[in-house]
């Protein structure tokens, strides 16, 4: 089982002589000690403040391990999030190019690397996750919750699992009761997940937060304030706190997390290149098996090699003309709404060459899947296309209107999914410029990139060749093989 640690490294507000910013580099120098990689995700502002202040030694023990981009302003207004929710898709997806590129120049610059995009509170939309796989990114943090994978493709992007321990460490390194009681949960968490997950994510603290009252972005930013940074208020140190306990305790979760059996400590680089490759060939038989997947569940599915995207590229062009293997599309899901038909208002499955042909030219010239298939006088939506094509290709009926379940959300994961995105409007950070709306929905229409992360020597021997992800290369754009 793979396991890593991070730390979300935040506060660019609290004066440059005060003790939280050695924080993150002493934390780095005890995991240096012994022996674990750590991920430090850190904000461009807060990589840039560290620089201005000569902080060399805290950006010298941090370079030695793993360092990703925390968004480049982190929770000031407008938040990425915010801007991203008030334009449509392709305008959003520029916006997110033009604000994060240059964190990421920072802290390549700062750091000698950046490895990931990693959320920050609630700033989260597909158009992030795309736009940072454009860059070259992975994106640390995902909202779908699918049994045993904590790695998975979306947007033509790899998406990392988050925190989700029945501990918490932030406030209680400082609180030795507490902290024991966190520290004593930690060998039934990582062994309840070992037979079922391919990794575990371990959140190591906030630093800000083990020795100050409030997070500085809930002080100066919450609601949509902006204050100007001459009127930014620094956090307020806990009375009493002991730096020298808060590091003694955090070498004792150390301690105890190398000391795991079984455990190979790893970090966003190391899992990037245990996932980055994906099929690029399928056979066949493989995309038979998913087009009876479909069948079975009614609607649009993933296999755990094949989005319900690419399922029904693959099978509009089986429908036109039959191959031994199939070329792997890298298609993205629709960009305008997509209208339901009723569960029993279907056509045959004899039409599908006419709808093919059209779905496949959509595709292929835009790279996203239309949001309505012309079907002679009845146009139908992407997962009706899927289900008559699957049908088609299986010789089988198809399932009766109870069964059916034409829409994306019918997608394993993808309902919890969107509820979990929901819940970032609640951050507390957000104000009225954050549209809802225009974060749900193009999160939905992208659920048809969704499917499980592999390692290269997982797939089946119906995998007949792998394509490396293009976290460095551009992989988004065109349908071709």
């Amino acid at each position: 089982m793979y396991c890593l640690i991070y730390f979300d490294t935040e506060d660019f507000i609290s004066a440059p002589d005060s003790p939280v910013h050695r924080l993150p580099g002493q934390m780095a120098e005890i995991m240096t000690k012994h022996g674990l990689p750590g991920c430090f995700h850190i904000h461009g502002e807060k990589a840039r403040f560290m620089e201005r202040h000569g902080q060399t030694d805290v950006i010298a023990a941090i370079r030695k391990h793993d360092v990703s981009l925390h968004y480049d302003r982190g929770s000031m207004h407008p938040t990425t999030a915010e801007e991203v929710s008030e334009l449509d898709w392709f305008r959003g997806v520029d916006r997110v190019l033009h604000r994060e590129t240059n964190g990421f120049r920072d802290l390549q610059r700062i750091f000698g690397k950046c490895r990931a995009l990693t959320q920050h509170g609630g700033t989260f939309a597909a158009q992030i996750v795309y736009a940072a796989g454009r860059l070259g990114k992975p994106f640390f943090y995902s909202p779908f919750r699918l049994p045993g994978r904590e790695v998975v493709w979306f947007c033509n992007n790899l998406l990392f699992g988050g925190y989700r321990a029945s501990f918490y460490f932030d406030p209680y390194y400082r609180d030795t009761p507490q902290f024991e009681k966190s520290l004593a949960q930690v060998d039934d968490h990582i062994r309840q997940r070992s037979n079922t997950h391919d990794l575990t994510c371990m959140f190591g603290c906030h630093p800000v937060i083990t020795m100050m009252q409030r997070f500085p972005d809930a002080i100066n930013f919450a609601d949509g304030a902006t204050p100007p940074p001459e009127q930014w208020q620094p956090p307020v140190p806990v009375e009493g706190v002991s730096i020298p306990l808060i590091l003694e305790n955090f070498e004792r979760l150390v301690v105890k997390l190398v000391g795991q059996p079984n455990v190979e400590w790893t970090n966003v680089a190391g899992i990037t290149q245990r996932y980055h490759r994906g099929p690029a060939v399928v056979s066949d038989d493989e995309l038979l098996r998913g087009a009876h997947a479909v069948v079975d569940h009614g609607g649009p599915t993933y296999t755990d090699t094949l989005s319900a995207g690419e399922l029904l590229v693959l099978l509009a062009r089986r429908a036109l003309s039959s191959s031994e293997r199939h070329e792997v599309p890298q298609v993205m899901g629709p960009v305008e709404d997509v209208i339901e038909p009723a569960a029993d208002a279907l056509p045959n499955t004899a039409c599908t060459d006419v709808f093919a042909r059209e779905l496949l030219e959509v595709s292929l010239e835009t790279g996203y899947l239309p949001h309505i298939v012309p079907s002679g006088n009845q146009p139908i939506s992407p997962a009706t296309a899927l289900l008559l094509l699957a049908c088609r290709a299986t010789g089988r009926s198809l399932p009766p209107p109870e069964a059916r379940q034409l829409s994306v959300n019918a997608i394993p994961g993808v309902s919890e999914a969107v509820e979990n995105v929901a819940k970032y409007k609640k951050w507390c950070c957000h104000g009225a410029r954050y549209h809802q709306p225009g974060i749900i929905e193009p999160f939905r229409r992208q659920c048809w990139t969704l499917k499980p992360a592999c390692e290269s020597h997982d797939y089946g021997a119906d995998v007949l060749a792998l394509r490396p992800s293009g976290l460095g290369v551009s992989t988004c754009g065109g349908i071709g093989g």
